[in-house]
């Protein structure tokens, strides 16, 4: 039998306890409720602490804009260029942009020369 607090509610993922409860803290602040559970038939055998995060439907795609923003800024602040998240090394291709420094390089050499990031297997 279904809750009738999860009625209208969709399962956004299952977090660590603690992050559950702070991604719960940050969409309040953006007007958005969401539910941060206890499950133990969602965790397996030795698992961390976790809760299951449910929300409105019509709040799942905000919630994932936010938490990707958040990202973002996270990985900004730490002196990343977000910008170069999407490079991959092609070795069919004859130059490619470094993920970690941005530097262009060829793909025959398998490393990056500036930064020395191996994609060699």
């Amino acid at each position: 039998m279904i809750q009738e607090e999860f009625i209208e509610k969709e399962l956004v993922g299952v977090l660590p306890a603690r992050d559950a409860e702070l991604l719960k803290t940050r969409m309040e602040k953006h007007g958005i409720e969401i539910m941060a559970i206890t499950n133990n038939a969602s965790c397996k055998s030795g698992c961390t602490p976790s809760k299951e995060v449910w929300a409105h439907p019509n709040d799942v795609q905000t919630i994932h804009t936010l938490m990707l923003r958040q990202r973002m800024e996270a990985l900004a602040d730490l002196g990343a260029d977000v910008r170069l998240l999407n490079e991959v090394f092609d070795p069919s291709q004859p130059r490619a942009t470094c993920p970690a420094c941005g530097s262009k390089f060829e793909t025959s050499l398998g490393s990056c020369s500036d930064c020395g990031l191996n994609f060699s297997l």
